[in-house]
């Protein structure tokens, strides 16, 4: 999977910086399980539809799976991202109840890659206007400064006067080119980092797709992450053909050194 590397590498850093203590990760405990190339995968099969799947790494805000389906019908196969949901369950094998609403069970839709697209396309427009809003009033600024500079020299009624209204005004101006270099380096900044997130999910997450018979589609799932939760049931529903499949995954909290 091309660009993998970047992404781990930008997923990596942006935990660090989230100042946690702990990180989280996911193990299977049900289907086929077995350890692959170094990584525990697992493995289940219902009505000619493979589902395997293994722990990939953890964001701020996701627990990823890299999942595979091999579609073994003789039909071609929907996969869509939203077929899959997972409940939470504490060690007592309880189902978490909903923080907002403890009447109901805690219940998680892994991530939309195509409203995640969307999103980042957005926010990179939302960038391009906030740079033309700042750069708007970086020249109120600078209008208003050269007005104050002319009006002063006007007034200046003695060589000290002149050189403290020639410093002062320096300092302004240097402050607005400053302050122009440094919005045109940030809205840059953002906007790389925006249309890398939007790569990164065209091209790496599981996406809906139309899965011909006899092949196979392989792409990332992004779980929200809950960390009251010590087992994870991942659902994954085909509503074309029924086809139901369950797995579960111990989430194991380690202390960072």
């Amino acid at each position: 999977m091309k660009n993998k590397f970047y992404f781990l590498l930008l997923a990596c850093v942006g935990f660090l910086t989230s100042c946690s203590t702990n990180f989280y990760q996911l193990r299977p405990v049900s289907g086929d399980v077995a350890w692959l190339e170094g990584r525990e995968v697992t493995r289940t099969e219902q009505n000619g539809v493979v589902l395997v799947a293994s722990y990939e790494f953890e964001d701020p805000h996701h627990m990823v799976l890299d999942v595979e389906i091999k579609n073994r019908t003789s039909t071609p196969l929907l996969v869509d991202p939203n077929d899959f949901f997972f409940l939470p369950f504490n060690n007592q094998s309880d189902t978490l109840r909903n923080e907002q609403n403890p009447v109901y069970g805690s219940f998680y839709r892994a991530a939309d890659p195509e409203e995640k697209i969307q999103q980042a396309i957005l926010d990179v427009k939302r960038e391009k206007q906030r740079l033309i809003a700042s750069s708007i009033f970086n020249g109120i600024l600078l209008v208003a400064t050269v007005a104050s500079d002319i009006h002063s020299s006007k007034n200046d009624r003695s060589w000290q006067q002149r050189a403290n209204r020639q410093y002062a005004h320096a300092q302004a101006y240097n402050f607005i080119i400053q302050k122009q270099i440094a919005d045109v380096n940030l809205q840059k900044v953002r906007t790389n980092r925006l249309e890398n997130e939007r790569a990164n999910w065209q091209e790496l997450a599981l996406r809906k797709t139309t899965l011909p018979a006899g092949e196979s589609v392989r792409g990332l799932l992004f779980l929200p992450k809950d960390t009251r939760a010590s087992y994870l049931l991942l659902n994954y529903e085909s509503p074309a053909d029924s086809t139901t499949m369950k797995l579960k995954f111990l989430q194991e909290k380690i202390k960072a050194k």
